[in-house]
């Protein structure tokens, strides 16, 4: 089945055996996630299955939400609870207002370096193997977006937070850094991703409950619903699936995509008959095939 399942990843599980589970659960020939969450965090994974993996790189860059329980005072070496203490600070009588007005300061486009726990990878060999080695390495700063942070609840040594944010966002590093800045330290207690995209974790299936035909399955056309949609004729879908640039097709086709900042970005390839058969990359007034996806008649 070449579908996309919103799966609820509970806790203690990798997002790659979480896979293997959907693959082994369902029998299909192969799965990927969209983007991943740590074992200790549970919430929205989103699983593509079979021919639908050849659209992981279109969902990786989709916004994120989080709920995040942060407790103050005590950090660790991976920042999150199943690490190590390594600093204890006292914990300031905060108010709300008080860490406001430092969460403000973290809305909109950051600098965050990744923590050594991570699964970057530095010379082939992922951080957080490096970092079991007791080895530090020098990490750059890389920009992000924040969309909002809004505290959700105060009950020191203890605050939960709810994130929107782009993709690249390290919860863990800035639950890190916004305890520092009110003075104190911090790490992850919890952490549960709320939605990706415009899939949430209200309409998310279980491990143990999965399937093809309720709420959290989702086909290629609706989870790429974020592009813009381009119907060709047969003619122009076979030049472009074997491998032709179109330019000018029909009466300005995708004019509204191509202009401004629209200029370069994906679209949904149909046929007449509304079949998606590929993703577009469109540069200036041209298109071309990035992914083909459907049988092309």
């Amino acid at each position: 089945m070449n579908v996309v399942l919103t799966v609820d990843k509970p806790p203690g599980l990798t997002s790659h055996t979480v896979c293997q589970r959907v693959r082994r659960e369902l029998g299909l020939k192969k799965t990927g996630h969209t983007g991943t969450l740590d074992p200790l965090a549970t919430g929205v994974l989103l699983v593509c299955c079979d021919r639908a993996t050849k659209v992981v790189d279109y969902l990786v860059g989709l916004d994120k939400e989080y709920v995040v329980r942060m407790r103050l005072g005590v950090e660790t070496d991976t920042l999150d609870a199943e690490g190590v203490p390594v600093i204890e600070m006292p914990v300031p009588p905060l108010t709300a207002s008080e860490i406001g007005e430092v969460l403000v300061r973290y809305t909109g486009e950051i600098m965050q370096t990744p923590p050594m726990y991570s699964a970057i990878k530095v010379g082939g060999v992922p951080l957080y193997k490096k970092a079991r080695s007791g080895l530090e390495v020098q990490r750059s700063a890389r920009r992000v977006s924040i969309g909002s942070i809004e505290l959700t609840q105060l009950h020191l040594p203890s605050v939960e937070l709810r994130v929107s944010c782009s993709k690249g966002v390290y919860i863990r590093t800035l639950c890190a850094d916004i305890a520092r800045d009110i003075g104190t330290c911090g790490y992850v207690e919890s952490l549960r991703r709320m939605r990706v995209g415009c899939f949430d974790v209200g309409g998310a299936m279980h491990l143990g409950e999965l399937n093809f035909s309720g709420v959290g399955c989702h086909s290629l056309d609706d989870v790429l619903g974020h592009m813009q949609e381009v119907v060709l004729g047969f003619g122009e879908v076979r030049r472009l699936t074997n491998g032709q640039t179109l330019s000018g097709v029909g009466p300005c086709a995708w004019a509204s995509v191509v202009d401004g900042e629209q200029a370069g970005r994906y679209v949904r390839v149909k046929d007449p008959h509304g079949r998606l058969v590929a993703v577009g990359s469109v540069t200036g007034t041209d298109i071309r095939m990035s992914t083909l996806l459907g049988d092309v008649t």
